[in-house]
């Protein structure tokens, strides 16, 4: 398989084993640019493993991968940030009793010409984000009194935040409400709209229906094919 441009991630061949367990086996996977692409698969198919291969978390024993048909090594989570792909987890990584823009910044706080930590400077990105992909968030709510909904949608802003072209949402939808399901469709779309690619990993079917350009499936580790939805 060649590296084509065409597309925003490429990964051919991923194998990945822990001790004596072969988590996923030769596993390729296209994604096109602005779409939608969901990774298809039961619980302990293989799916979050891929993207964590993806994201920095695990590196691959085999295979490789490519973003905008460049070859590149994802060591950690940093360079998977740096090279424009961001993570919301299933379980979001949010502390409670700080604000939106807080939990956002954490970790790569700008501070001004006095060393003090510039926050009015981050809530106005915040806000400008917020509006430029419809996630309608208060930059100045905080965690604690905002619903998980809005939770995920300040994840998805941290991503933006850091720069991210290509989104990975593992399990959107588990914790949502079926009105926020559709609201994070319409996001998701939206997204698409202006340019950033996205994948998710799911096992409902019914939500890659009405969500996705192009499904993958992964089955006990193993690429089973990708068609269009």
């Amino acid at each position: 398989m060649e590296a084509n441009s065409e597309y925003a991630v490429q990964m051919h061949g991923i194998t990945k084993v822990f001790g004596t367990f072969k988590a996923l086996d030769g596993v390729d996977l296209d994604v096109r640019k602005q779409s939608v692409h969901a990774i298809l698969g039961e619980n302990g198919a293989g799916k979050s493993t891929l993207m964590n291969v993806l994201y920095g978390l695990y590196s691959a024993d085999e295979g490789e991968v490519f973003l905008n048909g460049k070859h590149v090594d994802i060591s950690n989570p940093n360079d998977a940030i740096a090279q424009g792909i961001g993570m919301v987890h299933q379980h979001f990584k949010l502390v409670h009793n700080y604000t939106v823009t807080e939990n956002i910044v954490l970790g790569m706080e700008s501070v001004n010409r006095f060393g003090v930590l510039d926050l009015k400077t981050a809530e106005k990105r915040v806000a400008e984000l917020s509006e430029q992909y419809g996630l309608m968030v208060n930059p100045r709510d905080k965690i604690e009194d905002i619903t998980v909904g809005m939770q995920q949608r300040v994840e998805i802003l941290k991503a933006l935040y850091r720069g991210a072209d290509t989104l990975i949402l593992d399990e959107p939808t588990a914790v949502l409400t079926p009105q926020e399901i559709e609201q994070l469709i319409r996001i998701m779309r939206d997204l698409v709209s202006k340019g950033k690619t996205i994948i998710i990993i799911t096992h409902k079917l019914k939500e890659i229906m009405s969500s996705a350009d192009v499904c993958t499936i992964i089955r006990r580790g193993q690429y089973m094919g990708t068609v269009d939805v």
